[in-house]
């Protein structure tokens, strides 16, 4: 039940395995060190935060279109100027994380997950 529930909250399950990367002295991330199936999670999430953000981003942005003064709309200019930092904020998170991803893909390039081993052939 628990790992359903972390499926399908990928910016709960990015942000609860981040503290799992090693750093290197500069405090960058270490990815030659990290677990590749770590990296592997964590490359899965990043892509699913982009898509979702990017969908949202879309929607907000029809929707704003669509609560133009010139379609009647009573939305105050404070309200828009929150969802443009939001919008802003947002986008740089999708641009960051896409390009996390990117290097936690291009550091698990060569990595084949390993082969479960099989079962023996019950026999009665």
């Amino acid at each position: 039940m628990a790992a359903d529930l972390i499926q399908t909250r990928p910016a709960r399950e990015l942000l609860l395995r981040l503290p799992l990367l090693p750093t290197s002295p500069d405090l960058r991330i270490d990815y030659e060190a990290a677990n590749p199936d770590v990296l592997l999670a964590l490359a899965d999430s990043a892509e699913t935060v982009i898509a979702t953000l990017n969908h949202g981003l879309s929607a907000v942005g029809i929707i704003l279109a669509h609560a133009s003064p010139e379609v009647g709309s009573e939305i105050g200019s404070d309200t828009i100027e929150s969802l443009g930092w939001f919008i802003g904020e947002a986008s740089d998170m999708a641009a960051t994380l896409l390009s996390f991803a990117i290097a936690c893909r291009h550091h698990t390039a060569d990595y084949t997950l390993p082969k479960p081993d099989r079962a023996p052939v019950a026999r009665f």
